[in-house]
This record gives C-alpha cells, structure tokens and sequence, in this order.
C-alpha cells in the first residue's frame, strides 16, 4: 500500500493558505459547480414534496404513489453502476450535464401530464422510470466530479462546502416546495424542478475541467501490486475495478462503513426516531422535527471541521475513533427519555459523520485512480441504496415486538463495530 500512501502524503500540509475552506470558491469552475448543484439538490426537495401530492390531488391514492416511488427507486439502484461506468468511460461533468438535461425534460414533460387532470398508473410509471434512471447515472459522477474541477490542495475544502451545500438543500427544498403546495398549485414545484436541473446543466457546460488531481496518481495506484491491478488490466473492466476495490483497505472499509451506516441511519432517522419522539418522549412530530434541526445543524458544524482532519498526522486512526464516537453518540439518544438530550446527541453524532464524510471522500478522490473513481463512487452509492429499503422494513419488524430505544442502541453498536474493524487494517488506520 506505499502507493495509496504516497498518494495520501500528498493531501493537505497545515501550513498551506490553499485549504482553507473558502478556497474552492476562488475558482470559476468550482463556483459555478457550486450553484448549480445547489439549485439542482433545492429542485429536488421540492420534487420530493409535490410529487405525492400531484399523485394525490388527482385521485391517485397512497398505493398509486407506493408503486411510482418503488419504480422510481428500483431503477435508480439499477443504475448506479451504469452510471459509474459511463463516468470513467466519457467524463463525469459530461454524464451530469447529459443527466441534468434530460431529466429536465422528463419533469417537463410531468408537468404536462398534471395538467391534462387525471395521470393514469402507466404514464406515472413511463416518468418515474427514467426520472430514476437519470438519478441512478448521475449520482456516482457527480461524486467523482471533483477532481476534475479543482486543484489537489481544494479538495478537502471543496468536499466540505459540498457537504454544507447538501445540508443546507435538504431542509430549503422540501421547505420550499410545501409552501408551493400549500400556496399555489404542485405543477407549479414541478416546473421550478425542471428550471434547476437546466440552470444546472448550463452551469456544467460552463466548466472547463482542469486535469483530475488524481491523473498523477494513476501510474502508481493502479499499477501497484499490492492493490490487486495487473499492469495489462488498466482498470478498464469491472472485474479489474472489483478486484482492486477488494484489495484496497481504503476502498474495502468505505464500502463496509458505507453499508452498515446506511442500514442503522435510515431505520434509526425515519423509523425509530419518529416513534421515539411520539412514545417515550411525548413531543411527537414536533419533537421529531426539533431532533432532525439538530441532525441538520451538526451536518453543517462538522463539514466545517471536515479539512482539519486531513491536516493532522495521525489522521486515519484519529478518523477512525471519531467513527466510534458517532456510534456511542447514537446510543446516547433514549438516556433520559430527554428531548434536549436526543437533540444533542444526533448534533454530535451529525458533526462526527460529516467530519468523517469529507475526509474519507478527499481521500477516495485522491488515492482511486482517475479511470476507475466512476465505477468506485457508484459501489458506495449501490451500498447505501440497498441499506435504505433493508433498514427501513428491519427497523419497522423490530418496532413491532421492541422499543424504538432498543433499535437505536443497536443502530449505534453497529456504527461503532462498523468502524471498530478499520483498526486491523494497518494502512487503513495509518491513512
């Protein structure tokens, strides 16, 4: 592993200006990135909250929507490696771009449809399939877009504003689109949708790509024996790319975390927390919503933190116990049956895995050569798009026999357990 550690040597100094968090933003290119990704997340916030009630509204009924989300999502996770594939293969700010567009006219075309009255199962289903085919290709280039667009040394701080500027579009969008509903009319969300994905996709056509911050590393990382690449295999094929990704200790144990995380977060957050929050504490949705602020506002704190950690020595194994840490913090949620307590808890617990998120990320995106990073980035998103229906139905069969507390500690045991195994991995817990 000398050769992801030569590329990991080279991330962030502590004396260099150029990581300071602001940095990225001197660069056109991340600039305009920036924008249209914001709006592009916000536009999706506020689909995410017209769409039931365009089904809704028209007659369409709660099992009409569960069959439209189900295609939409089913063909998304389809995707994810097509999407992988297709980055490494024509460039990830082109597939975005292609990506952004087209879904633009599918949303579009949505409008359409609503304002005919009455949207038939099949033509719900004709939009959400390639609406999620779209999402599926977009998602693991828009992960491995960055180094294309800044400098080596912004990395760490460009991750970081990425994860504020997600942060920040989870709670604006779906704000946004519930007044839409509420004041105007749900065609209404669905077309300022359509608007932000073409404002983003000229935002890519603005860019002009620097050369990746890992094409330096190429020679090195995918050569090197030890990460499993034969010289003839190149990473062009996905068996070459599966094989490196189970020899690298970075690669392997960001999978594991990346799994594990996602089946204790989603049927903690959507599951167990909201019935937490009706019984034992009694503050129902209100609680639950004072709780998710929380989560929300330690997403921000601790992707501001995120570029410090590269800059310590003792990064990986310092990463590693923040990773634990989250877990315990999880676990502290049900002390007390307290709502100030909970709160705490999952801003601590928030602030640790966003800190985790952009080191982890920075170091992906440099160490994965620049052929491969499509195809890597679209094993995480895969990882975290299985973990989200599984943890959802396990946490509401448990629900059904146990406490919400009983879920939650269990949900931070394995977070902590998840992150616990990284410390047999020498160059892993020496990143």
């Amino acid at each position: 592993m000398t050769g992801l550690r030569r590329v990991a040597d080279t991330a962030v100094t502590s004396g260099e200006p150029a990581v300071r968090l602001l940095a990225p933003l001197r660069e056109r290119r991340f600039a305009l990135y920036l924008i249209g990704q914001l709006l592009s997340q916000v536009g999706d916030g506020i689909y995410l909250v017209t769409l039931p009630f365009v089904i809704l509204n028209q007659g369409g009924g709660p099992a009409n929507l569960g069959v439209v989300l189900a295609c939409y999502g089913a063909a998304r996770l389809a995707f994810f490696p097509v999407g992988g594939a297709l980055a490494d293969r024509l460039g990830a700010r082109p597939v975005m771009l292609a990506a952004d567009a087209l879904r633009a006219l599918v949303v579009l075309g949505f409008v359409v449809l609503a304002a005919d009255g009455r949207i038939p199962l099949w033509a719900l289903i004709t939009v959400a399939v390639p609406f999620g085919i779209l999402g599926g290709i977009f998602m693991p280039a828009s992960f491995s877009v960055l180094p294309q667009i800044v400098r080596p040394e912004s990395l760490a701080p460009g991750n970081s504003l990425i994860q504020i500027m997600r942060s920040t579009s989870r709670i604006t969008g779906p704000g946004l689109g519930g007044t839409l509903v509420g004041s105007l009319k749900s065609g209404v969300g669905l077309l300022i949708d359509a608007i932000t994905f073409l404002v983003s996709s000229l935002t890519l056509m603005a860019i002009r790509p620097s050369r990746p911050a890992v094409e330096t590393a190429d020679e090195t990382a995918a050569q090197h024996a030890d990460d499993g690449v034969q010289d003839s295999d190149r990473l062009r094929t996905w068996r070459s790319v599966l094989r490196y990704a189970s020899s690298s200790p970075l690669v392997r144990m960001n999978l594991l975390t990346t799994l594990v995380f996602n089946l204790a977060a989603v049927g903690l957050i959507e599951v167990a927390l909201p019935s937490f929050a009706q019984e034992p504490l009694g503050r129902g949705a209100l609680g639950f919503g004072i709780m998710m602020t929380g989560f929300g506002g330690g997403s921000v704190i601790g992707a501001l933190l995120g570029p410090a950690l590269l800059r310590l020595r003792r990064r990986g194994l310092i990463a590693l116990c923040l990773g634990i840490a989250e877990g315990l913090a999880l676990m502290v949620i049900p002390v007390g049956s307290s709502l100030v307590v909970a709160t705490a808890a999952l801003f601590t617990a928030a602030s640790l895995q966003a800190m985790v998120n952009v080191f982890y990320m920075t170091m992906l995106q440099q160490a994965v050569p620049a052929r491969a990073l499509g195809r890597v980035m679209s094993l995480l998103v895969t990882c975290a798009g299985l973990a989200y229906p599984a943890s959802a139905l396990l946490a509401g069969t448990v629900l059904g026999t146990a406490d919400p507390e009983v879920v939650i500690i269990v949900a931070g045991l394995g977070v902590s357990a998840a992150f616990s195994v990284g410390f047999f991995s020498r160059p892993y817990r020496n990143l």
